[in-house]
């Protein structure tokens, strides 16, 4: 089994959460079909789990085209800027396991699980991405600061 673990990780440059995206999918089979899940997890743990930008806020700052500023701002505010995502991945022959912990409060998970985008709304599809990605499971903690995606590995053929 392999086994990697991310810690202590900062991503003060929120540019650099797709290429890491990228780089974990490489890890699943087909890669292609979990990348954009990958990256809407992250891109969670960071604004919402570890900055604490609200669903209210960013819809705010998106219509105003302030998003990326504002996330900029924040990743290096004191308070935030110590903050890290803990990344765990496992694989071995029969699964694959991608880990994603922030240091935020969590969220309601439950609430969001069957929810459907509102149309007018510039934001809120992360997790409904995440939730169609070709994940097997996905599971939160109690208290929602931390998702574990699992994906099956095809057995290989004799």
């Amino acid at each position: 089994m392999a086994r990697i673990k991310i810690h202590h990780l900062k991503l003060n440059d929120i540019d650099r959460v797709y290429n890491l995206s990228k780089t974990l999918a490489h890890f699943f089979p087909h890669p292609e079909q979990f990348v954009t899940g990958i990256y809407e997890l992250l891109l969670n743990a960071v604004e919402h789990g570890n900055l604490g930008l609200g669903f209210e806020t960013k819809t705010m700052l998106i219509r105003e085209g302030k998003w990326h500023e504002e996330i900029m701002q924040r990743l290096s505010l004191p308070e935030y800027a110590e903050k890290e995502i803990h990344i765990t991945l496992t694989h071995d022959e029969h699964e694959c396991r991608l880990t994603i912990a922030d240091q935020g409060n969590g969220f309601p998970w439950r609430e969001f699980v069957n929810r459907k985008a509102e149309d007018h709304r510039p934001n809120g599809r992360g997790l409904q991405i995440a939730f169609s990605s070709q994940f097997d499971d996905i599971i939160f903690n109690p208290i929602g600061n931390e998702v574990t995606c699992v994906v099956q590995v095809p057995s290989p053929h004799p």
